[in-house]
Order: structure tokens, then C-alpha cells, then sequence
């Protein structure tokens, strides 16, 4: 019986190592931020409104969930772990916008598009696609 036992225990610690070893990694969400969110056709303002920011990270990406007052939402990703190690001054690799290749750009404090880097600047996110853009600051403490 104690033979039974331990063979028993054995097997059940093996099993749950390699279930734990397994499992893939999981996001690490940051608490939600209230900030404000923008949204640009082309160089056309569409939105400006107060919008809640589910940020976090996890697998290679750091993300950002644009939650817009309407219920929408806007799913921005930064992939920061690509196998040909070509990164961006940021540190990331590529760009996402709903599931959609995007690119990096910034907007002045007049919201017009500028090479300038300033830390005042929004950083926003291009849609390759439809020259939709996606933008967003947290509200200050």
C-alpha cells in the first residue's frame, strides 16, 4: 500500500510540473487608467474624448485597450520580443492596431504630425491599411 502510495504522489507531482511547464505565459495587466483618447482619419480628427486605458503586458507585446464612451474598443499592441532583432528607438519591433499592421508616429500639443521628439508629444499609432490613426494620454495624478 505505502508502494501504492508513492508511486501514486510520483506521478502526481510529475503531472502537475509538466502542466505548470505547459501552461503559456498570461498577460500582466496594469490597473485601468482613466486618460484621453483620439481617434484620426487620415489628418482629420474624428474623436476626442475621455476613455478608460486597459494597458499591460505579457508574451513579447505590451498592449493597450482603448476603451471609447460608446462601448467600442481599440486594441493597440507594441511586440517587443521579434526574432529578427530589428527594434525600433522604443524598444518594439512592430506595431498593431486591431489586429492590424500599424506604425508609430508623434503629434504636437496642436495635434498636427511632427518628426520632433518632445516628450509632450502624443505617441500615435497608424493603421498601414486605411490611414486610420489611434492615440491616447493618461490623465495626470
Amino acid at each position: 500500500m505505502k508502494l501504492q502510495l508513492t508511486t501514486i504522489l510520483i506521478a502526481s507531482l510529475t503531472t502537475a510540473g509538466a502542466i505548470a511547464w505547459a501552461t503559456p505565459a498570461t498577460a500582466r495587466p496594469y490597473p485601468d487608467q482613466v486618460g484621453v483618447c483620439y481617434a484620426f482619419q487620415d489628418d482629420t480628427q474624428a474623436r476626442l474624448e475621455p476613455c478608460v486605458i486597459s494597458a499591460g503586458y505579457g508574451a513579447g507585446a505590451h498592449y493597450a485597450v482603448l476603451n471609447w464612451m460608446d462601448g467600442t474598443k481599440t486594441s493597440i499592441v507594441m511586440v517587443n520580443a521579434c526574432a529578427d532583432g530589428n527594434y525600433d528607438p522604443s524598444g518594439y519591433c512592430g506595431y498593431t492596431v486591431n489586429d492590424r499592421d500599424a506604425e508609430v508616429y508623434q503629434r504636437d500639443v496642436f495635434l498636427g504630425e511632427t518628426t520632433f521628439d518632445d516628450p509632450d508629444n502624443l505617441l500615435c499609432y497608424r493603421v498601414i491599411s486605411t490611414d486610420s490613426s489611434f492615440c491616447y494620454r493618461f490623465n495626470e495624478s
